[in-house]
């Protein structure tokens, strides 16, 4: 589901769990294994986030699988998410995310938590929709929008659940860069390469001053994410909302 790849001081995560990465307990655990592989490796200076699914760099979690978790079991699933996400926003080398296809819920989460992100054109829709599931977003999440792009921005994805394409997601912020559809890796390569060049001791110490408040501030919002989380999609609201889903979603599979 996950392999690393290295380019000298680069290394490139792959996520790769047919048919749009979407986020299961099992595939959460071996992500984050691949990303502690990639930052643990001895000279990693930067990481590039990318897919191999060409629909998608990851749709958002696995409703059918999460479904089924008893609520301890879901409460830890979440509250690792969180643990991860923050990772990715302030880890030890930073992350490039190469977006080539649809980032939506819990996957646009894990691209806005990269420090760079690169967008490819296309037919694909970038979005917040946990709204629609009858849920808000984490705390952590809601201080990367604060940080990422404006305040109406921030409500249009946050509260109407707003989808966006590549080119509109790039003109309000959340891309870094806009570029052909098949050219994402390497540009998301070039991102980290220039990143893997700066002086390690002096970039690292800059990094932590400009990112240093955003990490107290997402630390102190998801206190409890998972519980706290679990609260909200036990709820009646989001339950009959997913459950509305996963019947759509039987349906389709019959059919």
């Amino acid at each position: 589901m996950i392999r690393v790849e290295r380019e000298q001081a680069v290394a490139v995560v792959v996520m790769d769990r047919p048919k749009v990465n979407a986020l299961s307990p099992a595939f959460l655990e071996a992500l984050d294994q691949g990303l502690a592989e990639a930052w643990d490796a001895p000279g990693t200076r930067a990481v590039v986030l990318a897919s191999a699914q060409e629909r998608a760099f990851s749709a958002g979690f696995d409703l059918k699988e999460l479904d089924r978790l008893e609520p301890a079991e879901f409460a830890g699933f979440f509250g690792a998410f969180a643990r991860l996400y923050r990772r990715v926003a302030w880890g030890p080398a930073p992350v490039v995310a190469a977006v080539a296809g649809h980032a939506l819920a819990g996957g646009a989460i894990l691209a806005l938590a990269c420090e760079r992100r690169v967008f490819g054109t296309g037919d694909w829709g970038f979005g917040l929709t946990e709204v629609d599931l009858g849920l808000p977003l984490p705390g952590g999440v809601i201080e990367l929008l604060r940080e990422g792009c404006d305040a109406a921005t921030a409500y249009e994805i946050a509260v109407l659940g707003r989808v966006l394409r590549p080119a509109e997601a790039f003109d309000r912020g959340l891309a870094h860069r806009l570029v052909p559809a098949g050219e994402v890796v390497e540009a998301a390569l070039e991102e980290a390469r220039d990143l893997a060049r700066k002086p390690p001791r002096a970039a690292a110490e800059l990094r932590a001053a400009l990112r240093r408040s955003l990490a107290q501030r997402m630390e102190r919002a998801d206190r409890d994410a998972g519980e706290r989380f679990l609260r909200w999609w036990t709820g009646d609201e989001a339950t009959a909302r997913r459950r509305a889903v996963l019947e759509r979603l039987g349906r389709g599979a019959k059919g």
